[in-house]
């Protein structure tokens, strides 16, 4: 661990390796530590890149990828708000915080639905739909904030240089102003919205792509959510998982997701990934 942050050095801003020719004893240890060693073909240098090794697991951990709402960030206050300004103008009961951030995971068509108590089908056709979305779109980032402790855990895996990135179904019209605002978009190394690519989350095809553009193997990356389909796609994707009970789902459901592991909070998140 005392070798993170001191030779690895950024290649071309997305890969991590360092050209050496340390004596044999040290290649062995660094070996046994979980370190990848690289040779390539003619060359007198190889390129080591460091992985952590989370302590009592046997995830070795290349990157990190996160979900974005009810994960990273607290976005249920303004989503809320901006579903309260559309039923407040069409002379609709406004809804309490405390009972829709619960809907927040099935984003707008759920809004709608639970608030007005429609079917999915009525509420995604439903000019309500596109009022909350365009609401939104012009308060994305009042009251949202990161959750406790992860500006911090981000701040370890940065000094670390273990890169990381988000993976969200979010639209891009709303991802990258929050993340702007948030000044998450320089430090994440890769964003991948729900309409970058054809497929979204709980395919596992987003979190692939996010993989290829860091340089990484799947099954050396963590994938971190708060909702069943982070789970199944991480899990389709080879992934290691890590399912949040601070989000958006009920964390009494959270156990029949299937992920390696559950976490109630970020220190506990931090010791998963051996940080």
């Amino acid at each position: 661990m005392g070798l993170l942050g001191k030779t690895r050095v950024p290649l071309n801003g997305r890969h991590y390796r360092h050209a050496l020719q340390p004596p044999f004893k040290t290649l062995h240890a660094w070996g046994r530590s979980g370190c990848e060693l690289h040779f390539p073909l003619f060359t007198g240098h190889f390129f080591l890149r460091l992985s952590v090794l989370s302590p009592g697991t046997d995830c070795t951990t290349d990157c990190v990828l996160f979900d974005l709402d009810g994960t990273l960030a607290d976005t249920a206050p303004d989503l809320v708000a901006a579903l309260n300004s559309v039923l407040s103008s069409n002379d609709r009961e406004e809804v309490e915080l405390t009972t829709a951030r619960w809907w927040v995971a099935q984003g707008s068509i759920g809004l709608i639905q639970k608030s007005l108590h429609m079917t999915a089908e009525e509420a995604n056709s439903s000019p309500y739909r596109q009022q909350l979305l365009d609401a939104y779109a012009s308060n994305v980032c009042v009251r949202t904030r990161l959750f406790s402790g992860i500006d911090c855990l981000l701040k370890r895996l940065e000094s670390r240089q273990i890169p990381w990135g988000i993976v969200t179904n979010k639209p891009a019209r709303f991802t990258t102003p929050l993340l702007n605002q948030l000044e998450l978009e320089r430090r994440a190394e890769v964003v991948v919205s729900g309409d970058t690519l054809r497929r979204a989350k709980p395919d596992p095809l987003p979190l692939l792509h996010a993989c290829e553009v860091i340089g990484v193997k799947p099954s050396n990356t963590v994938f971190v959510g708060d909702d069943q389909r982070d789970v199944l796609a991480g899990q389709a994707a080879g992934m290691a998982t890590v399912g949040v009970t601070w989000g958006y789902s009920r964390p009494e459901d959270a156990k029949s997701w299937g992920a390696r592991w559950i976490v109630s909070n970020t220190p506990e998140l931090i010791k998963v990934l051996g940080i």
